[in-house]
């Protein structure tokens, strides 16, 4: 790996800084944004600008059966250009089909995005609308500008190919307001790797709209959906939006300089390259009708008796860790900014109670039971970090620190502690054990890995945990003294031959097959930081932070880290978390063999051709390399076919016959 990459989502953090930086080697190929299907319908209209015709997905886009025959355009597309007098209709919809992108107006007056082409005349349009749509706009920490954006997913959200410049207020009103209210009355630490849910930017802004006195306060505390963003024909789409604080270093060459906030470079300054460190915030943004768009018809308008209402979205998945919020101030009982009504003290209750509920106080659904769990000895009496003499301080993360300690009592008794702050914790990240007790996640997995027949000798073995009314204590088995993560040996390793390579490669394979088959447990970080060897060349796969049961799936969440993240789960789509463990694999395994990663930005991941540069090793490698990152998930290769293809055959003897030899 080069210098070009930077630290990003964890402890080591790894994403290539031109990730955030480096504009496309290629002109970006349009590309199906679909989730649940793209919605398409086709109008026609006459001189007058109002309907002749209308066909395909009606109900599905507007709520409606059917469209009248007559009805102006401008109440089906309120925003489209006006006919002027010396304007032929032609021109008036040629200039429609120019702009493209548009938001509709549906049945419960809530704007929706669509996207407006020309089918065979000027008059005849084509309308699309995606009902799921889902994307990364990376952000300045300073100056709050976008800094990187997909153009496909900015385009079909936000009317807008090109974002790159604006500022994240014309897209998203109020933000930086919103993280106001986060960093500097709720005391949230913007550092490296801090994760703010999308339920806390929904209280900030409920909490912004109850200081300006707005009617519906009381619908956004108790019915948040989203904030509202900004479409480029002026009209409010809601969105929710999950933050990611991301300390980026990127090297820009000398004929490239950021455009934002930078001095013009002198003649004599170009040609040597610049390097830039700042901290961003990659923001995740979905839009989703099914949330979004029905419920602001339930907030804002009247609902028949039979009407059911959605489920409040799900939160972002296990391994996304946040801050808590302090309880937020709420006005009294007899407060004039509730409307007297015969329910006033009952639903003042309800606000006080969700305004000042906090977000980390309330488990999920119980898990499943450990399988068995009653073989296992008794947990052990309270412990406390003061039994513990801290040797070296190994690592630092948003969710907390990673240490090397030893045992007072014992000396001779050295563990890795993973301290996880309590209130980083995100709420959906609790879990419910009738013998651990209400844990997170991370410590739920990695108790079930240690059950008798899913110890693995590449996963890292937990052995126990404590807690104090500040951090949970994870204590791991120590793997080599000291142990090297693989993003470090690449970086001093630059001749590693194609049996190192492999021998590294199978064991990390090894431990996802066990997971995925045995195990059931799908790892969702897999990248090169959590890949730790001792001095014999052995792994282990460390940090479960991300970790899921496979049965909890599908998920709908961006966990992980950007540049091993699957093109599906940049688009927005549901995955079920096995394959995306095996594009990341494929990823693994191209920056062992070449120490870079093979794309350097989001439009890469999801539309370029793979870069192979040259051939270090076998053809069977890169077949290997290119079967892993195909981008059409029912072709990409399973675990099993990865652990079976042909280059891992000498790894997998060799490793069959060590295992003999220990028997």
């Amino acid at each position: 790996m080069n210098t070009v990459n930077s630290l990003l989502l964890g402890m080591g953090n790894g994403v290539n800084a031109q990730l955030l930086s480096k504009p496309p080697s290629h002109a970006t190929k349009p590309r199906r944004q679909k989730t649940e299907g793209e919605n398409t319908a086709y109008l026609r209209f006459d001189d007058a600008g109002r309907l002749v015709e209308s066909h395909g997905d009606i109900e599905p886009i507007w709520g409606v059966k059917m469209l009248k025959a007559g009805v102006p355009i401008t109440d089906i597309i309120p925003n489209v250009p006006q006919r002027q007098k010396k304007n032929a209709a032609e021109d008036v919809f040629r200039e429609i089909v120019e702009l493209k992108y548009f938001t509709a107006l549906i049945q419960n007056e809530a704007s929706i995005p669509i996207t407006i082409t020309e089918v065979s005349a000027p008059r005849d349009l084509r309308i699309s609308h995606f009902p799921h749509v889902a994307g990364i706009v990376v952000v300045s920490a300073t100056t709050l500008h976008v800094i990187s954006a997909n153009s496909v997913f900015s385009a079909a959200l936000f009317g807008q190919e090109h974002l790159k410049g604006l500022m994240i207020t014309d897209l998203i009103p109020h933000f930086d307001e919103y993280l106001n209210i986060l960093t500097e009355e709720d005391n949230v630490p913007l550092v490296d790797g801090m994760v703010i849910p999308a339920h806390s930017f929904r209280k900030a802004r409920a909490l912004l709209v109850l200081r300006e006195g707005k009617a519906n306060t009381a619908s956004l505390f108790l019915r948040p959906y989203g904030l509202p963003s900004r479409h480029r024909d002026g009209k409010e789409i809601m969105v929710d939006v999950q933050m990611r604080v991301v300390k980026s270093e990127t090297i820009f060459p000398g004929n490239l300089t950021p455009d934002i906030n930078e001095r013009p470079a002198l003649d004599d300054e170009r040609g040597a390259p610049v390097a830039v460190t700042e901290v961003v915030y990659a923001l995740w943004i979905t839009y989703s009708r099914q949330f979004h768009s029905i419920m602001q018809e339930e907030n804002n308008f009247p609902q028949s008796p039979s009407a059911k209402s959605p489920s409040i979205p799900q939160q972002p998945s296990p391994g996304q860790r946040s801050p808590i919020l302090p309880p937020i101030e709420t006005p009294r009982v007899d407060s004039p900014l509730i409307e007297s009504q015969a329910q006033q003290s009952l639903l003042s209750l309800q606000l006080n109670e969700a305004a000042s509920e906090p977000l980390t106080d309330k488990p999920v659904q119980p898990m499943p039971e450990v399988r068995n769990a009653g073989l296992r000895k008794e947990m052990p009496k309270k412990k406390s970090i003061s039994e513990y003499v801290i040797l070296e301080e190994m690592g630092q993360g948003a969710y907390g620190q990673v240490k090397l300690a030893r045992s007072k009592r014992n000396p001779e008794n050295k563990v890795v502690l993973k301290y996880v702050t309590k209130k980083r914790i995100l709420v959906d990240t609790w879990t419910r054990d009738r013998r651990l007790g209400t844990v997170p996640l991370e410590i739920h997995v990695l108790d079930y890995l240690r059950t008798d027949g899913l110890r693995h000798p590449n996963i890292v073995e937990m052995k126990g945990f404590f807690e104090d009314d500040v951090n949970y204590y994870i204590e791991m088995v120590p793997h080599g003294l000291p142990g090297m993560d693989l993003f470090d040996y690449i970086e001093l390793r630059s001749n590693m031959d194609e049996d190192e390579c492999r021998n590294i490669f199978y064991q990390v394979v090894d431990a996802i097959h066990h997971l995925h088959t045995k195990a059931h447990v799908v790892h969702r970080d897999i990248k090169d930081e959590n890949v730790i060897l001792d001095g014999e060349g052995r792994i282990k796969l460390i940090d479960f932070g991300s970790a899921a049961y496979i049965s909890k799936g599908p998920f709908d969440v961006f966990v992980g880290t950007i540049d091993y993240a699957a093109p599906e789960v940049l688009q927005g789509k549901s995955y079920g978390g096995k394959e995306q463990d095996v594009w990341a694999l494929g990823i693994l395994l191209y920056t062992i063999v070449y120490k870079e990663n093979p794309f350097y930005n989001i439009d890469e991941i999801l539309d370029h051709p793979l870069r192979v540069p040259y051939l270090p090793f076998s053809e069977d490698c890169i077949d290997l390399i290119r079967q892993m990152l195909d981008r059409d998930v029912d072709q990409r290769l399973t675990i099993e076919g990865v652990i079976q293809h042909s280059w891992m055959r000498p790894a997998a003897l060799a490793a069959a016959a060590s295992a003999s030899k220990v028997k």
